[in-house]
């Protein structure tokens, strides 16, 4: 049997401890990545949400028209520049910070450090706002640019954090191994910028309007079209396969205000 290394076990060990003894108020720690400024932002009501510094860089967004699983809409592959840093939330937004900023849970599945869901885009736009007004920071969700620059952390594989359908139960919670629900955020293996289950759990909002390619997509900071008919998500859900979990994969809904229990997200900050 091969041996875990020294220091995986050591992080375990942490993590259940930390479980074990902290109070339902208390996020999950962030895992030490290649970046290592963090931001909290308090939320009130005890809680608080941990994001980590993004930098900036370029990578090729989309997938190469030879990746197993490959949709139309996930192309051209075309070489993508994010020009300042940013921040990302390490967790998805749970039920007890989406709570402690709008007094509201619709989730379908409850858990305080589960993810939000029954969320629509518009509704998480809102709490941005509201998240912002509370904290004096520039509070968004974050473009579909920046969400799968950072989902890669400098990889360019179908997913974040492996390459292979079968390891992907160690970093994401999909239809092969979620029993139908969400988990609570954190548990599974972080990407090298820290930030954990941005493949399945819940889809993520953009602020994007989507585009059926990227023939017209930008090449610095793109924003994606100006209006449109539908919403993107990304990062795949508990109830979509694997291959839906891929860092490509974009999924679409036609209206910004629906709700559904596979929709959450998580937010982005600006960096001074």
């Amino acid at each position: 049997m091969k041996r875990m290394p020294i220091l995986v076990v050591l992080a375990l060990c942490s993590f259940a401890l930390h479980h074990a003894k902290v109070s339902a108020k208390e996020p999950p720690q962030a895992s030490a990545g290649i970046t290592s400024k963090q931001l909290t932002l308090d939320l009130g009501k005890g809680v608080a949400m941990n994001l980590v510094l993004i930098p900036a860089g370029k990578f090729s967004m989309g997938s190469p028209e030879g990746e197993e699983d490959r949709q139309p809409n996930e192309g051209p592959q075309h070489e993508v520049t994010i020009s300042k840093p940013f921040y990302v939330g390490v967790y998805e937004v749970t039920q007890e910070q989406y709570g402690a900023v709008t007094g509201a849970n619709p989730s379908n599945f409850k858990g305080a450090q589960n993810p939000v869901e029954q969320v629509s885009c518009d509704e998480a736009v809102e709490f941005c706002k509201k998240l912002s007004a509370k904290t004096g920071k520039a509070v968004r969700l974050p473009t579909e640019a920046e969400w799968e620059y950072a989902c890669r952390a400098g990889t360019q594989t179908r997913f974040g954090v492996c390459d292979k359908d079968a390891a992907l139960d160690e970093c994401a919670w999909s239809a092969a191994n979620s029993e139908r629900k969400t988990h609570p955020v954190g548990q599974k293996k972080p990407n090298a910028w820290g930030l954990y289950d941005m493949h399945g759990n819940v889809h993520e909002w953009c602020n994007d309007w989507y585009a059926e390619t990227y023939a017209n997509a930008g090449a610095l900071d793109p924003q994606g079209p100006a209006s449109g008919t539908f919403r993107v998500l990304r990062g795949g859900c508990w109830d979509f396969n694997p291959q839906s979990c891929r860092s490509a994969f974009r999924h679409i809904f036609w209206t910004s205000g629906y709700r559904n229990g596979t929709f959450g997200f998580r937010v982005a900050v600006e960096s001074k």
